[in-house]
């Protein structure tokens, strides 16, 4: 067949997905035998296993909808691509002959229609400023409450800038490089002390200094601004991968790693780096939002946005059809609605979830501006991100395509 072999090599892309996830790794390879030996039962039963076992993988559900169609369930074999067209709406399966029994029904064109709506570009942004350094990889952003500086963090050699409310005058504020770190990540003002800003740092492939040696290495750091020192480091043994943060009125921290995946907390009382949640099926947490103190909302990459009970620990998910907000790095809320800014679907998008009604709308999708969103801020009722991280701009030895590196956008919208 067409696509399968090449769609099998693309799984082991994510290998290090599939081994962290028991045996999902292992039902897809029966899978594959299973198929060359024509044994198509067998090829469905691995793939629904390895579906369960590993939810939302875009290779897997294509070869899931092909697995269906050879047993002759072919309205099954079309659910799946709808559903996995839901967030990767993508049409890379028309030409696939194995799949072709699937074009006499009216829900297979209804299907090719509706992924080329999603790819119709929508974009109520607007550009708010742009800045450009030379192998500068942005991934967090904050705005401080009282000056309106901006300040963004570098995931490439750990340098955190501030720039004044246009984006002009750049000055390096810190290397944390120089103070025995690596690349910066998340970023949070206290809300009880605005001097103190609150960032996430970890030893990426991608970071200038990278070696074998550092993989897992990360922390969270408590930072002085104004003498621009470091107060404090919070770290934990093992490999881990602390990625956002956000920080409730009362000066207690949250942090997302992505690693194990786990959410830690800091509090003014222990000013320890401490388990929060141990939050089973999911797997790879990124971005946070706090309602209150009693709701933390939770990106899962892989799943979708959660709500958490701070007091019982009680996680639901905000949506019926939670796939739909899959993918999603940064996550802002704002008087009862969660803004997402997802770059873990196809096309990207950013989205807003209205919490009272469960009602979905889009904001940016499809265009060439967001390319990639990850982390943002919000201030004064609007939301300020980064529309266009440069993950896509390295090579195959990580290592940064610096001459095709697009001008970093910093684009915004109300939200009133």
């Amino acid at each position: 067949m067409r696509t399968l072999l090449s769609l099998i090599l693309a799984l082991f892309l994510f290998q290090s997905f599939l081994v962290a996830q028991n045996t999902a790794g292992e039902e897809y390879q029966l899978a594959t035998k299973a198929y060359e030996a024509k044994d198509y039962p067998a090829f469905l039963t691995h793939l629904k296993n390895a579906n369960d076992l590993r939810p939302n993988h875009r290779t897997i559900l294509y070869n899931l909808a092909i697995a269906y169609t050879l047993n002759h369930e072919h309205q099954k074999a079309l659910d799946i691509l709808k559903y996995r067209a839901s967030f990767y709406s993508i049409n890379d399966f028309s030409e696939d002959e194995e799949l072709s029994p699937l074009k006499d029904f009216p829900e297979y064109n209804t299907l090719l229609s509706n992924i080329e709506k999603v790819n119709t570009p929508i974009q109520t942004s607007e550009l708010h400023f742009e800045f450009e350094r030379k192998g500068f990889h942005p991934e967090g952003i904050a705005i401080h409450p009282q000056s309106g500086n901006f300040y963004l963090s570098d995931v490439r050699c750990g340098e955190i800038y501030s720039l004044s409310k246009d984006g002009a005058n750049p000055e390096l504020v810190i290397d944390l490089k120089e103070l025995g770190f690596w690349g910066g990540m998340g970023m949070a003002f206290d809300k009880t002390d605005t001097n103190i800003l609150w960032v996430t740092t970890s030893a990426l492939p991608q970071f200038c200094e990278y070696t074998d040696s550092l993989e897992g290495k990360s922390a969270v750091l408590k930072i002085d601004l104004q003498n621009k020192k470091l107060i404090r480091s919070y770290s934990l043994e093992g490999n881990h991968v602390f990625g956002d943060l956000i920080t409730s009125k009362e000066g207690t921290v949250y942090v997302s790693d992505s690693s194990n995946p786990l959410i830690y907390k800091i509090d003014k009382t222990s000013d320890q780096l401490e388990l929060f949640l141990d939050p089973k099926n999911l797997f790879n947490l990124q971005g946070l939002a706090l309602a209150d103190e009693n709701t933390l909302y939770v990106s899962d990459y892989i799943t979708g946005v959660y709500s958490v009970d701070i007091a019982t620990k009680e996680i639901n998910p905000v949506l019926s059809e939670n796939q739909l907000t899959r993918g999603t790095d940064g996550l802002y809320l704002y008087n009862d609605q969660l803004f997402l800014l997802q770059n873990g679907t196809r096309p990207f998008q950013i989205a807003k979830i209205d919490l009272s009604d469960s009602s979905l709308e889009i904001i940016d999708r499809a265009v060439p501006e967001l390319n990639e969103p990850t982390l943002g801020t919000i201030q004064n009722g609007i939301l300020y991100f980064i529309a266009n991280s440069p993950w896509v701009f390295y090579d195959e030895n990580g290592q940064p395509k610096l001459d095709e590196c697009p001008r970093l956008q910093i684009r915004m919208f109300g939200l009133n």
